[in-house]
């Protein structure tokens, strides 16, 4: 459940992937009405917010090292779950074709 406002929701039918089910249990996850940036802890800008694939943390696009302009096309995951993933983060399974090696 959402530790800001307490609502809560089925992992299906808040349609998180396998990554997302096990990573929200090991951090103080929120709500999509409740979501913040995980670097900078505001709410602010909701439209510059992105979501990780893999976590579901809030990033502002302004806030990440470099920062983005525009948001990435199809799945994009944070550095924390790169750096946990490696090859497994949803960034890499999208389109295995295209994945560094």
């Amino acid at each position: 459940s959402c530790s800001d406002c307490g609502r809560s929701g089925h992992p299906t039918c808040l349609q998180f992937t396998e990554n997302m089910m096990q990573a929200v249990r090991t951090y103080q996850w929120q709500c999509i009405e409740c979501k913040s940036c995980s670097l900078c802890g505001t709410s602010e800008n909701d439209d510059q917010l992105l979501f990780c694939d893999d976590c579901d943390r809030g990033y502002h696009m302004y806030c990440l090292t470099p920062p983005m302009t525009e948001p990435p096309e199809g799945s994009w995951s944070c550095h924390l779950c790169l750096a946990l993933l490696k090859d497994k983060a949803s960034i890499y399974q999208q389109n295995q074709s295209s994945a560094p090696e």
